[in-house]
């Protein structure tokens, strides 16, 4: 196992031992990160990243909807939407948990494999339930899951968590996103990662 992938199993064990309580949901928001003007990543990308992210979430949408879930999308096609116009979608439902999806872009072309980012100590558990499954879907790093400060995680009031499936600036992890069958991978192991989250609360 390697460090940070121990790491992230510790801050899931410490807060699944703290007994950390989430409240049980029937609704998911799901936002496919980016859209229209702004295609998400740095120049570097070799492909948008707008597009692959909106593909995967339709496709969590789709698994979750046949496990009895109600999905609400913050975008469902090439449209530009705020920042504050996702977390306005995720706050005004109820019963809901939030996850964002995107795929990751580095200077340093070397740079792969997929991480989960957290801000709440419920995200967290979240984040650990999806990370692990989405990890398993690659041969790259798993950079393990992360608090981070981001502007659709801070200012949830739901639980919530944003998943990076992977660098557009690694050709490795670029020519997995291409492919509708890995996307299809990816989506059904954030849907499952939610349904295993789900179980345990």
């Amino acid at each position: 196992m390697s460090l940070r992938a121990f790491l992230a199993f510790v801050v899931w064990f410490v807060f699944s031992a703290a007994g950390v309580v989430a409240a049980p949901f029937s609704t998911v928001v799901i936002d496919a990160g980016h859209g229209g003007s702004d295609q998400g990543g740095i120049p570097q990308n070799i492909m948008p990243e707008k597009g692959v992210a909106l593909d995967v979430a339709k496709r969590v949408r789709t698994y979750l909807q046949d496990a009895g879930l109600r999905v609400v999308m913050t975008r469902s096609d090439d449209t530009f939407i705020p920042l504050s116009f996702r977390v306005a979608a995720s706050n005004r439902q109820s019963n809901a948990i939030f996850v964002s999806i995107h795929f990751n872009s580095a200077t340093r072309v070397g740079a792969r494999g997929v991480e989960t980012f957290y801000f709440s100590q419920s995200g967290a558990r979240l984040a650990s339930y999806i990370h692990r499954r989405v990890a398993a879907t690659t041969d790259g790093d798993n950079r393990g899951i992360k608090r981070a400060r981001y502007y659709v995680l801070r200012n949830n009031k739901k639980t919530a968590a944003l998943v990076e499936c992977g660098f557009l600036t690694n050709p490795q992890d670029t020519a997995l996103a291409r492919s509708a069958a890995y996307r299809d991978r990816l989506a059904r192991a954030i849907a499952q990662g939610i349904l295993d989250y789900r179980r345990q609360l």
